[in-house]
């Protein structure tokens, strides 16, 4: 579990999707929590840079302090069963309609269709407060991407290699529309009556509901 965390936060600054201190990972292991500690830089973590608590947030194992995002990670997890892994970052286009009024069109693609079929915005909380707890677990039924409103975005699915793919075609769906915007392009998605033909049909993988 540690050992896959930490290559995924190497994958995930490799790839630019985040920056500084910004960001958490974990994963669900039966009853165990797996979660970065407190200011750890995502791209550079160790083992001992890990985390392992409870659903209650006790922790069972570690020296250091658990992220302070580890009460939402928490509600994720208590919500969806089905949830095995959760990242939060900062990446740069993400971030930008996070903290713009831009009306996200997701359905351009194949894989951002599957993944990006349903993208939450939620209103700003501060990291860590319980009211962020609170919204994302109010939002995290319908949908496995949250955009916090100034603040980032949480992907959460099955597995981390899941989580990495969501993080990476979100971003370049926000790309595509912000950059769209900018230039004043016209994106078209695809319509509703295919999108919902293409997941039924299972044309890329099996729908998630």
């Amino acid at each position: 579990m540690k050992e896959a965390i930490i290559k995924t936060g190497r994958w995930i600054m490799e790839k630019n999707l985040t920056w500084g201190t910004s960001g958490n990972i974990s994963v669900r292991f039966n009853d165990k929590i797996y979660i970065t500690a407190s200011g750890t830089v995502i791209g550079d973590l160790k083992e001992d840079d890990i985390i392992i608590c409870d659903l209650s947030g006790k922790i069972l194992e570690g020296n250091k302090k658990p992220s302070k995002e580890t009460g939402m990670h928490l509600e994720v997890y208590k919500a969806r069963p089905d949830v095995h892994a959760i990242v939060h970052t900062s990446p740069f286009y993400s971030t930008m309609c996070a903290c713009s009024e831009i009306e996200l069109k997701p359905h351009l693609f194949i894989e951002s269709m599957y993944y990006n079929n349903t993208v939450a915005v939620i209103p700003y909380h501060h990291a860590g407060s319980i009211q962020l707890a609170a919204s994302v677990r109010e939002a995290c039924e319908q949908t496995s991407v949250i955009l916090m409103k100034n603040h980032g975005v949480l992907v959460y699915d099955q597995d981390l290699a899941e989580c990495q793919s969501a993080l990476e075609i979100t971003e370049n769906v926000c790309k595509m529309n912000i950059l769209a915007n900018l230039g004043n392009i016209r994106l078209q998605e695809v319509a509703p009556e295919i999108v919902d033909d293409f997941l039924s049909g299972n044309y890329y993988k099996k729908r998630r509901d």
